[in-house]
């Protein structure tokens, strides 16, 4: 072939053609959201520089570039390069996605920004003096966590939603508001999305900071899941129900009928000195320290209390 360009698209993809030339093509490509975008193909001769040797510089042409407002918008997309067969280049299959919103309740999560309040400590606080239950100090702790989580969800509702004479202050201030930075609030918010440990409060590189908290909710994302039988499973629940049964089998014990000669091949490497410690109680200092040596924004546990709401406490 003399060379060229092609574009081929999917049946019931909307495209219009602008303009093209035996070395480029634009297009618009309007989305069924009534969103619209320019896709611009260019076609370049592989030819090398003729040079010899570490001279012989070569670049890859076949690639794919967007912007961050298209990358924002179609956050689960991807760029696939097909063998070449007998042509100079590769052809390059572009498949555009959304990041599908999961559906069911939202979970409680202590959020970061919270703490610019003056009174959430003492809301905390409050809340876990009022956990107070007779029983075994376990189950104390964790009707307090729950106690502190029910007060924090509507302290916190009530703070992060403004009434509607707010919304109406705030629409009328949308247009200067748009032009400012990001406020210390936004930024706490987006830290805890982001978990850029060395991001603090006080940085200004608001387009840096919010791509990190995207970039991290398209790398966490989970788009679909195969199961034992090899189905391929996006239901959220489907794939939780998934994972689940994968690591109630990984960490199940098989069946075994000499464990005991087993054990016995096994030297002992431990002193009765090691044991002791090993078997001891954990310290009040040692559970402190082990505390504060966990990212404050991190993943939340069982009850839904990230570290950073214990290191407040």
């Amino acid at each position: 072939m003399g060379g060229g360009l092609a574009l081929i698209w999917k049946e019931g993809v909307v495209i219009d053609l602008i303009n093209f030339t035996a070395h480029h093509i634009l297009v618009k490509v309007k989305e069924e959201d009534g969103f619209e975008w320019w896709l611009a193909c260019f076609y370049g001769w592989p030819e090398a520089n003729m040079r010899s040797g570490d001279a012989n510089t070569k670049l890859k042409l076949d690639r794919a570039v967007a912007t961050k407002d298209w990358c924002d918008k179609f956050q689960l997309s991807s760029v696939t390069h097909l063998p070449p067969h007998e042509f100079y280049h590769l052809p390059i299959v572009l498949q555009t996605e959304h990041l599908k919103p999961r559906k069911g309740r939202k979970g409680f999560k202590f959020e970061e920004n919270w703490l610019l309040w003056e009174e959430c400590e003492e809301v905390m606080l409050d809340a876990w003096a009022t956990g107070e239950i007779e029983g075994h100090r376990l189950e104390m702790i964790q009707h307090k966590i729950k106690t502190c989580s029910e007060v924090l969800r509507a302290w916190g509702s009530a703070k992060t939603y403004p009434n509607t004479d707010e919304i109406k202050q705030l629409q009328k201030m949308l247009e200067v508001l748009n032009i400012k930075e990001t406020t210390e609030e936004s930024r706490a918010e987006y830290l805890g999305r982001s978990r850029v440990a060395w991001l603090k409060h006080g940085d200004k590189n608001t387009k840096f900071f919010h791509s990190n908290a995207s970039q991290r909710r398209r790398r966490n994302h989970i788009q679909g899941i195969k199961n034992s039988d090899g189905a391929w499973l996006e239901e959220e629940e489907e794939i939780a129900e998934v994972a689940a049964d994968y690591f109630d089998n990984l960490f199940n014990a098989s069946t075994c009928t000499q464990t005991d000669d087993c054990l016995n091949t096994v030297p002992h490497k431990l002193t009765p000195e090691m044991q002791q410690t090993l078997t001891s109680d954990f310290t009040t200092e040692e559970i402190k320290v082990a505390l504060f040596q966990m990212g404050p924004t991190k993943a939340p546990g069982l009850d839904d209390m990230n570290a950073l709401f214990f290191q407040k406490l």
